[in-house]
């Protein structure tokens, strides 16, 4: 199989302190050679100018108004002409050697993407109870077939990418979008896996954490609902959601203010369609890869 080409896609929001930190050891661990791009998401601290400056290797993509984590990484993918993008966010330092045993991967052409290993994190243990619900693995030592990919730190097939039509950008400003490509990519027949021995650490330093607490709750939630509604089409599992919904509004009520938040944004809303049924899916994630 012919060796495939790869670079790293990095998208930053007011993340210049966050880039000097890390974009150093990015580009040691990740070889210098290795072509990298920063999706600039409007910033107004001197990204643009700094790297000019300081990395003129890495190249700038600017755009002047703040559009989102999805639509960034979505440029940021359509810039590219390389077989494989890792996608890393701006808090994320990576360990040396860190992209060999993930490449490997890719020897398999069914393999979407591989997602990295974050020291303190791990694989997401998926399951259903009227609604996906999943927690964090505990068993780290061999890799498992995942969900999906972090779009914080993970590799993606551009052709496969392409075809799936990239982070959907009704989930904009963030959240939700790269559990929603992972699993549009397995109902449309392909796998995504967790590498345990591609280490990075993922500080979790990122622009999302200056904004409003409150706003940041409501569009996880409200990102969380649009994922099921368009992704889940099991009959069964539909009616299961359903009456979830239906016994977590009586008990919270307040939570009808998240209901109207995703209604209002379900016009947008892409039903997914593939080869593979929900339950498949639940049956073939989270298995150790033989």
């Amino acid at each position: 199989m012919k060796k495939m080409s790869y670079e790293i896609i990095i998208p930053s929001y007011n993340g210049l302190f966050l880039l000097k930190k890390h974009l150093p050891d990015v580009i040691a661990c990740s070889g210098k050679n290795t072509p990298l791009t920063v999706v600039d998401d409007g910033s107004i601290d001197g990204t643009v100018e700094y790297l000019t400056k300081n990395y003129p290797r890495v190249t700038c993509l600017h755009h002047d108004q703040n559009l989102g984590f999805p639509t960034s990484v979505n440029l940021g993918f359509a810039s590219s002409r390389s077989d494989l993008v890792v996608l890393l966010n701006n808090d994320v330092h990576p360990q040396k050697g860190y992209l060999t045993p993930a490449l490997r991967h890719f020897d398999n052409e069914k393999v979407f993407a591989v997602t990295l290993n974050e020291i303190t994190s791990s694989w997401p243990l998926v399951s259903w109870s009227g609604k996906l619900q999943y927690i964090r693995g505990e068993d780290k030592t061999a890799p498992r077939f995942s969900a999906w990919a972090s779009g914080g730190s993970a590799i993606f097939r551009k052709t496969i990418w392409d075809k799936l039509g990239g982070f959907d950008e009704i989930y904009s400003p963030g959240y939700w979008e790269d559990s929603d490509i992972g699993w549009r990519a397995w109902k449309a027949g392909y796998q995504i896996i967790w590498e345990p021995k591609a280490l990075v650490e993922h500080q979790h330093e990122s622009s999302f954490s200056k904004l409003d607490q409150n706003f940041v709750s409501l569009v996880k939630q409200r990102n969380e609902l649009i994922f099921n509604w368009k992704n889940i089409t099991d009959p069964d599992l539909r009616r299961d959601h359903f009456l979830y919904l239906l016994r977590h509004t009586l008990t919270h009520p307040g939570y009808l203010k998240v209901v109207f938040a995703a209604l209002k944004a379900y016009p947008q809303v892409k039903k997914t369609k593939g080869s593979i049924t929900d339950r498949e899916v639940l049956a073939l994630v989270n298995q150790p890869l033989v």
